[in-house]
């Protein structure tokens, strides 16, 4: 027999020989993470659970393979709705992509959560791999800390901590015997970021500083669109707890997507590892100053009303008075832009004027002769879409000398959709147009990969919704847009080529309504003709949804958000698509057996 087998036998026997004393409660903190196959789960969203397990996990150990195999048993004697089972996985030397190919060979069927930054282990006190948690989600406090029980690899198990440990918690009986691992460091988990921090502590001004200015300051400054202004180290203090609630449950910063797949985006919004670890070390340690001056209250903000700088046109709004309450039915507003000339379109920018009322806006183009909007009560308008505004959206900026044209005499339609917010009031929404100083190379489209008709039921945690967009022409993929109401939860992109092969572009494990992000590849995909583009997602319409309006009633597509949308939309150029193609060859330039400039337009 192997000297490590006997050390594993050794091990079990002290371990279980440990078991004595009761776990005292202790209260944890919210936390959301990502699981091996990308999914996202928060803690607290399994609060109509009656407990949660929670077992340390790591690749290549034996007595962790013994103990998630006792786990999965123990899994199996318990109802699913009652008891919700998870591994944790806070080990800097292995990775998602390993951890799956663990789970894989061991046949592991319980999510395991990846703490990559170790940050989760560290707030619910675990020091030791195959240690296992009960935690009692209407408290969030830890009622149990042990072994799943006495076994090993080798040694069938005599007392079954978990089990009697559910058992009699699930009963309402005091917990006695918690297979105690504290007096052994068989297994124990080095956190080398938290035992650095502790000896070298980090700098408010060299390390927290810059942080907040690569991440947060854009937003949270004075008139900023940020609820607080990081203007200084007692205001970022003072704000230090929830700081560190947000970014452990995600929440901050916004747009956050799985970095672990997909294709890369331009620009990505999350911390880094190394960034979350500095951060909330700070923020446990009392949130310290250093250094002899505050660099946040020197830093001064020239906020210019367009991000993109001055357009070369601006339109007003008319004035849309909102009342305080009630729901408030899409409007359709018209904007002369008094064209003279063809104009191409490089970007669009809209400065809401009370963005607590203004939902969001989608900019149609309509002819001097038509400024009537066809499909009002499914949500589509007459024309081409131009651009738009949500929460958190960026403005449309068109790469690669590309653009939209419009054309001489055509006018704006403004799909405009307003919530009320407790207080009547007037918003002023201005549009700021960024044309060509000649015609561009390409042109660039739009697309949605979505579905219209769907009914989820009262209470669905998940309810699964799908859609397509077929790309009928060689293309170049630029952008996507998952686009949901409150009760979105999750969505996907993925490409699926004419060779068979598919490929996963974009996951937005933890969908938030606030902030619709416009998620920008670094380098535009090509899309052979034939590919279907399929965004798969989920709502959840349950009371564990914190955002849904009503979890009691079904819910439906619609046009207001106490309705539901399900669209991933997509900014894509097709090949030859160029002014030229457009608007056709000179006349003189036209074979008479091609079609007509009108023909090609019409085909479009």
């Amino acid at each position: 027999m192997k000297l490590f087998q006997y050390f594993t036998i050794f091990v079990s026997a002290v371990l279980f020989s440990l078991a004595a004393s009761a776990t005292q409660q202790t209260t944890i903190s919210d936390f959301t993470l990502l699981d091996h196959q990308g999914v996202s789960h928060q803690l607290s969203w399994y609060g109509d659970h009656k407990a949660i397990v929670i077992f340390v996990q790591g690749n290549d150990n034996p007595v962790v393979q013994h103990g998630a195999n006792a786990l999965e048993e123990v899994r199996l004697s318990f109802d699913s709705e009652e008891v919700a089972f998870f591994m944790l996985n806070p080990l800097t030397q292995d990775n998602r992509r390993t951890i799956g190919v663990e789970a894989e060979k061991q046949g592991y069927t319980i999510p395991i959560l990846v703490d990559e930054t170790q940050l989760v282990a560290e707030s619910l006190d675990i020091t030791q791999l195959a240690e296992v948690l009960v935690v009692d989600p209407k408290t969030m406090t830890v009622v149990f800390r042990g072994l799943v029980d006495d076994g090993s690899d080798m040694v069938d198990a005599t007392r079954h901590y978990l089990t009697d440990a559910l058992k009699a918690f699930l009963s309402g009986v005091k917990i006695v015997n918690a297979g105690s691992m504290a007096a052994t460091s068989a297994n124990p988990i080095v956190f080398h970021s938290r035992d650095h921090h502790q000896a070298n502590q980090v700098s408010y001004t060299k390390d927290i500083v810059p942080l907040l200015q690569d991440n947060c300051v854009a937003c949270h400054h004075d008139g900023g669109i940020g609820p607080w202004s990081m203007s200084n180290h007692a205001m970022v203090r003072g704000f230090s707890a929830m700081m560190r609630e947000v970014v452990m449950t995600k929440r901050m910063p916004p747009g956050q997507i799985d970095a672990h797949v997909g294709k890369p985006i331009a620009d990505t919004t999350g911390l880094s590892v190394e960034e979350e670890q500095k951060l909330l070390h700070w923020i446990d340690a009392g949130a310290p100053i250093d250094g002899e001056s505050d660099p946040l209250a020197a830093m001064t903000f020239d906020d210019p009303k367009f991000s993109l700088g001055e357009p070369d046109m601006v339109f007003k709004v008319p004035p849309q008075t909102i009342p305080a309450t009630g729901i408030v039915d899409y409007r359709y507003i018209p904007v002369e832009l008094n064209l003279d000339r063809d104009v191409w379109v490089r970007a669009v920018e809209f400065v809401p004027g009370d963005r607590q009322v203004l939902h969001h806006v989608i900019a149609y183009l309509s002819s001097p002769a038509d400024k009537t909007v066809r499909g009002r009560q499914n949500g589509s308008a007459r024309g081409d879409s131009i651009g738009g505004f949500a929460p958190g959206r960026q403005p449309d900026s068109f790469r690669d000398n590309s653009g939209r044209l419009i054309k001489k005499g055509s006018n704006l339609l403004l799909q405009m959709h307003y919530t009320t917010s407790g207080r009547e009031t007037v918003d002023e929404t201005e549009v700021g147009i960024f044309i060509h100083d000649k015609p561009p190379a390409y042109i660039m489209a739009g697309g949605v990969a979505g579905q219209r008709r769907f009914f989820v039921p009262a209470h669905a945690k998940e309810y699964k919704l799908e859609g397509e967009q077929l790309i009928e022409r060689d293309a170049y993929l630029y952008s996507m847009t998952p686009h949901m109401h409150f009760r979105g939860k999750y969505m996907s992109y993925t490409a699926e080529y004419p060779d068979g092969t598919s490929e996963l572009l974009l996951s937005v494990p933890k969908y938030n309504f606030n902030w619709q992000f416009s998620y920008e590849l670094k380098d535009p995909l090509f899309l052979p003709a034939g590919t279907r583009l399929v965004a798969k997602g989920a709502m959840d319409n349950s009371d564990r949804n914190p955002s849904n309006p009503d979890p009691s009633k079904p819910v439906h597509f619609g046009l207001q958000t106490k309705h539901e949308m399900f669209f991933g939309f997509t900014t894509l150029r097709y090949e030859g698509d160029t002014p030229q193609s457009l608007l056709g060859p000179k006349p003189s330039e036209r074979p008479s057996e091609q079609p007509s400039s009108d023909d090609v337009v019409a085909n479009r």
